[in-house]
């Protein structure tokens, strides 16, 4: 909730909410790993499970943004080798699809 104080009145700060959003994830996933602050080690597997989904959510998100947005054109083509934000958008589609799958199998077995 932390990254709903940053404004989003300017362009470059509408990616840089994402940007931090991932950074906290990753800094919240390595603490966890760390601390293993649970008894069973299926519960750290799924809590690390899931904040792993949702720094890969950020960095989708991060992806639609660069594609979608005017300010950053010729990005998408360049840094993510999608012509239009329709192409990324059914590629985090189909990486969602993988990713929910590939977590239910760990939690499952």
């Amino acid at each position: 909730s932390l990254v709903l104080f940053i404004q989003t009145d300017d362009g470059s700060s509408k990616l840089l909410r994402l940007v931090v959003a991932s950074l906290l994830s990753a800094l919240y996933l390595a603490v966890l790993a760390l601390s293993r602050p649970f008894k069973r080690d299926d519960d750290l597997y799924l809590a690390c499970t899931a904040n792993l989904l949702l720094m890969c959510f950020f960095a989708l998100g991060t992806v639609i943004q660069l594609c979608e947005s005017a300010a950053y054109e010729d990005m998408c083509k360049a840094l993510v080798g999608f012509d239009s934000a329709r192409g990324a958008s059914e590629f985090v589609i189909a990486l969602t699809g993988a990713m929910l799958a590939v977590s239910l199998l760990v939690v499952l077995f």
